[in-house]
């Protein structure tokens, strides 16, 4: 189930975090006592179908987008600023001249050069870890969701179920992600 926080200091105020809901078994016998639940034909098998499995597919989609919507408006800033660095070729022409000057102007523009590919690196640390951490996140609430519905599908049902039971498997990629905003770099 989604949990929005009160802590208005993290993250988590404006994006939802996933916790597991409780009494899967006695929920799922309790709906299987009402006939919530049944099977339907879904394709060429049989699969679980009810009000409840709709319910966490809805709010599943709702924590992934929460999630799109807090990359976007965290990263925002940062991935124009890494789209506008330059990239390594682009720092100019490092050949040494014989004159003092040229080689001092040289020296420098090797260390302006180094500085802003050490800051590129740190920006590119700091998206990829973002953009991992948002995917593990959801990846995680899938899991969880699904280990429920496991519990909650072979209780109401009342016999040991393998395949009937629907599995919800997220749509967010870190890569995907990358590539669509335009930074492939990043994630590789």
């Amino acid at each position: 189930m989604l949990i929005y926080s009160n802590n208005r200091k993290s993250k988590y105020h404006e994006v939802p975090i996933w916790k597991a809901d409780r009494f899967m078994r006695l929920r799922g016998t309790a709906d299987a006592l009402m006939h919530k639940t049944d099977f339907r034909m879904k394709g060429e098998k049989n699969t679980l179908s009810g009000g409840y499995y709709e319910h966490v597919r809805r709010e599943l989609q709702t924590l992934e987008a929460a999630q799109v919507a807090w990359l976007n408006k965290s990263l925002g800033p940062q991935i124009a600023e890494f789209k506008a660095m330059p990239h390594a070729s682009d720092y100019g022409d490092s050949t040494p001249r014989s004159t003092t000057g040229a080689r001092r102007a040289a020296r420098e523009a090797g260390a302006r050069r180094a500085a802003a590919q050490g800051k590129r690196r740190e920006l590119i640390a700091s998206i990829r870890s973002e953009l991992l951490t948002a995917e593990g996140e959801i990846n995680t609430a899938y899991c969880t969701a699904n280990a429920a519905l496991t519990r909650y599908g072979k209780a109401s049902k009342f016999k040991v179920l393998d395949e009937e039971i629907p599995h919800f498997t997220a749509v967010f990629s870190a890569a995907d992600y990358a590539k669509r905003l335009g930074i492939e770099e990043v994630v590789s």
